[in-house]
């Protein structure tokens, strides 16, 4: 009996190691190879690069400028002749088609006296307020333009007329040192002593021809410190 229970038990192993032996094998883990995981990884970004590439819109060139060149020039609106002989009220603006009167080229010299002497004061070489001290001397000479018709002679003089005469040695008259032609600028000197007290001096003169009529008048004022 013993011999028989030992049997058994020794069958009842070698079954168990049997079916052991023969069960499904364990699956293997698998290695993963990093050369080939790289390789895939770059292959799948250059796809995706090509895509986007791919879907990007083309950029639209820039349109070139290009003028635009009339091929005719239109004709400027024609300004109107300005007529002459006409006159118009200084700051007037002439109405559309009026006529505007011309500025002539060149101003018409001084008309001349039908008859007798004519004067045109020009320039004086003491300008009025020039300062003098007390007892100053100088020469005053007055420029004047003969603008009749009578040629001013020798006899022609200047003769004080009225104000304070601070004349060297309070002389009245002194004559045309040279003959003046209508149109010419004769020139009246005197000589003049500044008073001897401060103050601001006055003195006219008159022209007059050789009947001492009288027919221009010059003046000079002068300060005295």
């Amino acid at each position: 009996m013993k011999m028989r229970k030992v049997s058994y038990l020794i069958l009842m192993g070698i079954a168990v190691f049997v079916l052991s032996a023969c069960g499904p094998a364990e699956t293997p883990v698998p290695t993963v190879d990093l050369n080939l995981l790289a390789t895939d990884a770059a292959a799948t970004i250059a796809a995706q690069y090509t895509q986007t590439a791919w879907a990007m819109p083309t950029e639209t060139p820039e349109p070139t400028y290009t003028p635009i060149i009339p091929t005719e020039i239109p004709t400027m609106m024609a300004i109107p002749t300005i007529a002459t002989g006409g006159d118009a009220a200084p700051g007037a603006i002439p109405a559309v088609g009026e006529a505007i009167p011309t500025i002539p080229a060149a101003l018409p010299t001084a008309t001349l006296g039908k008859t007798g002497n004519q004067c045109v004061y020009s320039d004086q070489n003491i300008k009025d307020g020039t300062v003098f001290k007390a007892g100053q001397t100088a020469d005053l000479t007055w420029y004047v333009t003969n603008t009749g018709t009578t040629t001013w002679t020798t006899d022609y003089s200047i003769r004080f007329y009225s104000g304070t005469n601070f004349a060297k040695a309070g002389n009245t008259r002194y004559k045309l040192p040279v003959a003046a032609a209508p149109q010419a600028t004769a020139q009246f000197t005197i000589d003049i002593v500044a008073p001897s007290t401060a103050g601001e001096y006055k003195m006219a003169w008159v022209i007059s021809d050789e009947g001492d009529n009288n027919f221009c008048m010059v003046d000079v004022t002068i300060k005295v410190e």
